[in-house]
């Protein structure tokens, strides 16, 4: 026994304190509170779904047809696809961008209709239009309530420290909070279209920050140079055309990026030409002039024309200085009258001035010869003076003449010759300098040729521009929705059902401080466990009753003829037991189970008496009807009457019993007295079977005497009701008292199923309809 005590609660494992059969009990008892919360939780994901904004997603696929020069060892880089996507995908999700698209869109004013809960916005097609005529910072982005009253008419109500409301007419121009509107309605107006909705003014940047939130670009496969655009709004048709304004406006918005760098290309082109027109128109002037001014282009033979000219012109010259010598010696000559040295045939003179100088010479000579007879004085020497000095005068005159022609044609040939002379040294550098220019000519001409070529490929390509990027997907139409996730959310929900289900069942195993099962009996206890008791489903306002004698082949007879078996192989041959059943507290089903175990006894043709010893809440006048309650135990302790005088019959032969009579004030001093022991003997004379139903031992200690007497004493645990404490009292019976021989009876054990291990239908029981099913199940 010391070996079992060792085993007790105290001493349990963590792995031996858990008890399968309890777990069950628990979750059996739980599955009312179990489907409770499921369907809560499933009605509470139901109310989110119903009540949560559905979002809807629209996407499309772009491909980038990149074409990259750059390779190494002729392999393109990966590095460069990946940042050729992420270059567009910012592009694409750059506010200069998403501006354009704002403005493609148009989404100046939102429109909204309030519904009983939720309220959704009205696109397309917007039951009435506000036109902002003029509007301040502070008129945008809040919200204005219009209620539409008929055809004529609408409410609206705005929000400037206090409520305002007032009345318009559609088509009025309306000034309301800092800002000036014009709200009409469409041609088809119908009633239905009475409400109450609202709008907001949207700036953009709350339109951009719109977009940019609930926007998504991301690459979808870096071999394929794939990305995809998302969108995600509570208004599927709207996130459609955003999706489709963004791949359109893209697709514009690179092309028109790709013409600006040709356009620029081609600007630039145009200022070459134009510069390179210009300085063509120069260098043709330039020959030109050079043409007029050298009177050719060839300079190489105007240089040997220049020599060949130059060498003439020094002829000239030095006739020209002949002449003049020749003059200047006739002169001199004529003026000293020295003409001997003259040659009359000089062909440097004219014929008629040297006809003169022959005349001349020839009256010199006749001059001489008169002298030579005659002398000065004479006439004829002086006629001829004077015809000498008339001829003289005149040739001279006539020299001098022709002198200063011969002078002045030798300075104009002089000066022909030096201007000559310095075009001659000048010749080489305009040759040098017009071949230079020539080349430069060439080169311009050559360019400007090439500018026009270039040109006309940029115009080629501009007309003929085709974006990299090409749609492969277009923005899809949303279908479901994929929030609320209808899956997700009763999933989220069962989840919690069940989370919340496991903590309860969890929460009440650990906090279960019943006894369970006969294991779980046996493993904290340290007496013996004598048998179980199943339960039986009486009628509580009839109280206890004996049932052992109304179906003998119910399972619960056989469960007391289990526990009268053991009883025989505790008590031995020869002995007439006194049986002593007692519980801790009332309601364990100690009186139950001491009436029909004396019972069950009985049908062995064995002679049993039932003693009811509690005296302070007599329970016998429950099991046996016509019970007299004036006299019994407390009478016969008194001596107030005799044991024959108190015993009862029963309905079955060899079964009697004693109840407790009149409460006495004093039962534990009764009990204490030597009577009760007295009366103990003198009942083993009559009966082989002495069983005595006890006060609950953890209530009062009136059982103890009992239990010390009785051959064996049984305690009854009640499955389901007795609290686990209630072992440890047991335990400190058997240690304290030394009830050794303490037996246990489990009541009230719950069936795994219709019938026991021999199988459904072995035991004659009564059909149980599927409301006691069921009622049986949530009592479970």
């Amino acid at each position: 026994m010391a070996k079992q005590e060792t085993s007790g609660l105290d001493n349990q494992t963590p792995f031996e304190s858990f008890d399968l059969e309890k777990l069950k009990s628990v979750f059996l008892k739980s599955i009312p509170v179990v489907i409770i919360f499921l369907a809560i939780s499933l009605f509470i994901a139901t109310l989110a779904i119903r009540y949560t904004k559905q979002l809807f997603q629209s996407n499309s696929i772009l491909q980038l047809d990149i074409k990259s020069d750059a390779k190494v060892f002729g392999f393109k880089s990966f590095d460069d696809d990946i940042n050729n996507l992420a270059r567009e995908i910012e592009i694409i999700k750059s506010r200069l961008f998403l501006s354009r698209v704002a403005e493609t869109l148009g989404y100046d004013v939102s429109y909204y209709k309030y519904g009983d809960i939720l309220y959704e916005e009205r696109y397309p097609g917007a039951p009435f239009s506000v036109c902002i005529i003029e509007a301040s910072k502070s008129a945008y982005d809040r919200p204005i309530d219009l209620e539409i009253l008929d055809a004529n008419h609408y409410l609206l109500q705005y929000d400037e420290g206090s409520t305002s409301s007032k009345t318009y007419n559609f088509g009025d121009t309306v000034v309301i909070r800092d800002c000036t509107i014009l709200v009409t309605l469409p041609n088809d107006y119908h009633p239905y279209l009475n409400g109450r909705y609202f709008f907001t003014l949207n700036t953009e940047t709350s339109i951009l920050d719109y977009i940019n939130r609930s926007l998504s670009v991301e690459p979808l496969d870096f071999k394929a140079n794939t990305i995809t655009i998302s969108f995600r709004d509570y208004n599927k048709q709207k996130a459609q055309d955003i999706v489709h304004a963004i791949d359109t406006l893209y697709i514009y918005y690179t092309q028109l990026e790709k013409n600006k760098a040709n356009k620029q290309k081609i600007n630039f082109l145009n200022e070459q030409l134009t510069q390179t027109e210009r300085k063509l128109g120069e260098l043709e002037s330039y020959f030109e002039e050079f043409t007029i001014d050298n009177k050719t282009t060839d300079l190489g033979a105007n240089l040997s024309k220049t020599i060949v000219m130059l060498d003439k012109l020094d002829s000239q010259k030095y006739n020209l200085q002949q002449k003049i010598k020749a003059y200047n010696d006739a002169y001199d000559q004529i003026i000293n009258e020295s003409m001997d040295d003259f040659n009359p045939t000089s062909s440097l003179f004219p014929d008629n001035v040297r006809g003169e100088i022959d005349r001349l010479v020839t009256l010199l000579e006749d001059k001489r010869a008169i002298l030579s007879s005659y002398n000065q004085n004479t006439f004829a020497y002086q006629k001829k003076e004077q015809e000498i000095a008339f001829l003289k005068e005149r040739l001279i005159s006539s020299i001098e003449a022709t002198r200063t022609r011969l002078y002045e044609n030798l300075d104009d040939l002089m000066s022909r010759r030096n201007q000559l002379e310095s075009e001659f040294v000048e010749l080489p550098s305009k040759r040098t300098e017009f071949s230079k220019t020539r080349r430069y000519y060439g080169l311009y001409e050559e360019f400007y040729l090439s500018l026009m070529k270039n040109k006309a490929e940029f115009e080629l390509a501009q007309a003929g521009t085709v974006t990299e990027y090409r749609i492969l997907s277009p923005a899809s139409s949303p279908g479901e929705p994929i929030s609320p996730n209808k899956i997700f959310y009763y999933g989220i929900g069962l989840i919690a059902g069940l989370f919340l289900s496991m903590l309860y069942i969890g929460t009440s195993y650990l906090l279960h401080n019943k006894v369970t099962s006969q294991q779980e009996l046996e493993r904290m206890s340290s007496a013996f466990v004598l048998g179980t008791i199943p339960y039986y489903p009486f009628d509580k306002t009839k109280g206890t009753r004996l049932v052992v004698n109304d179906k003998l082949k119910s399972e619960i007879s056989e469960s007391f003829r289990s526990v009268r078996t053991n009883l025989e192989f505790l008590n031995g041959k020869g002995k007439k037991p006194i049986l002593a059943v007692t519980s801790t507290i009332s309601g364990e089903g100690k009186t139950f189970v001491a009436a029909n175990l004396g019972g069950i006894i009985s049908l062995l043709h064995t002679r049993v008496v039932l003693i009811d010893l509690d005296m302070r809440r007599p329970r016998f006048q429950e099991v046996f009807e016509s019970t007299d309650v004036s006299k019994g135990l407390s009478t016969i302790l008194i001596n107030k009457h005799s044991v024959e005088e108190c015993l009862h019959k029963t309905e079955l032969e060899y079964l009697d019993y004693i109840p407790a009579g009149p409460i006495p004030p004093n039962p534990s001093e009764l009990i204490l007295g030597g009577e009760f022991e007295a009366l103990i003997a003198e009942l083993q004379l009559k009966y082989d079977v002495i069983i005595i139903d006890t006060p609950p031992v953890g209530l009062v200690t009136d059982g103890i005497h009992a239990l010390k007497i009785a051959s064996i004493p049984i305690y009854i645990v009640r499955a389901e009701f007795s609290k686990k404490s209630f072992i440890k009292n047991i335990n400190r019976l058997v240690k304290v008292h030394k009830l050794s021989n303490l037996a246990l009876i489990l009541n009230s054990t719950k069936r795994a199923s219709n019938g026991s291990k021999y199988g459904k239908g072995y035991y004659e029981e009564s059909p149980v309809s599927k409301k006691n099913k069921l009622k049986k199940l949530f009592q479970s």
